[in-house]
């Protein structure tokens, strides 16, 4: 059987770890070449080698996605050195201002938020995923090819989310940014969809999984329990491939059913 995107390049921002991973390895297991993104690049060493050892192409670059100049050098490295963007998937993102340094939650009420914070988050989540879909659509237009933009949004997209706003504004920005792309790159053949997933085992849900007891928060998922990074990179998978060409301007959530309440 055909491999469903055999000889296809996909670049993957967020790919050192959680759904960019595992979109990295689920797009090679399918046949892709991977350029693979993150602001941690001996961590996107490690998803790059894996990507090679299932005999594709793979690239790992360092970048800081809320940067207009490190992204545009990102996309022509890619098109240098692959030949082209096909895929992009853009899933580089962080929960709070403070993500990734340890014990500094910063779960609060908006009115109580600084604009410093609120504008790092919107920076990385909302401006990140503008620029990443700007050069790749670029790239896109002027091969002339077509392609595929995935942005990863979020649940809270939809669902507002008290203590971390910031992050249900930025992800609900990267859902009308979406449509809004897939508008006006139509007439290039370019796909433009989101998705929206729920609990996922990730490390930005770590302090969600490390709780005593998670039977309270899960009541709230009607499947009552969190996913895998592989349901989202499966959902990725769907839009990349010939089987998803005719969705555009959508968001599908892999979220075991909390979206529908």
């Amino acid at each position: 059987m055909a491999l469903r995107l055999e000889n296809k390049n996909a670049l993957i921002t967020g790919g050192a770890s959680g759904i960019g991973r595992a979109t990295s390895i689920r797009f090679a297991e399918e046949g892709a070449n991977v350029f693979v993104a993150d602001r941690h690049l001996a961590a996107a060493e490690e998803t790059a080698a894996s990507v090679r050892q299932l005999g594709r192409k793979a690239i790992a670059h360092q970048v800081d996605t809320s940067d207009e100049a490190q992204v545009n050098a990102m996309v022509d490295r890619m098109v240098k050195e692959l030949g082209g963007v096909d895929i992009v998937v853009a899933a580089a993102g962080i929960s709070h201002a403070h993500y990734g340094e340890e014990g500094k939650a910063d779960i609060m009420l908006l009115s109580e938020k600084s604009f410093a914070n609120w504008k790092k988050v919107l920076s990385v989540n909302l401006d990140g995923v503008f620029l990443t879909d700007r050069a790749c659509a670029k790239a896109m237009i002027k091969a002339g090819k077509g392609g595929r933009i995935i942005n990863i949004a979020s649940a809270a997209a939809r669902l507002p989310t008290p203590g971390v706003g910031e992050y249900a504004v930025s992800k609900a920005g990267v859902w009308m940014l979406t449509k809004v792309l897939a508008t006006e790159l139509a007439p290039y053949n370019i796909t433009a969809n989101a998705i929206g997933p729920g609990f996922i085992k990730t490390p930005m849900t770590a302090e969600i999984q490390n709780l005593p007891d998670v039977t309270p928060l899960m009541q709230r998922v009607p499947m009552n329990r969190m996913g895998e990074p592989v349901d989202v990179a499966n959902t990725a998978l769907f839009l990349a491939s010939e089987e998803g060409r005719y969705y555009t301007g959508s968001i599908l959530h892999p979220d075991g059913g909390i979206t529908m309440q």
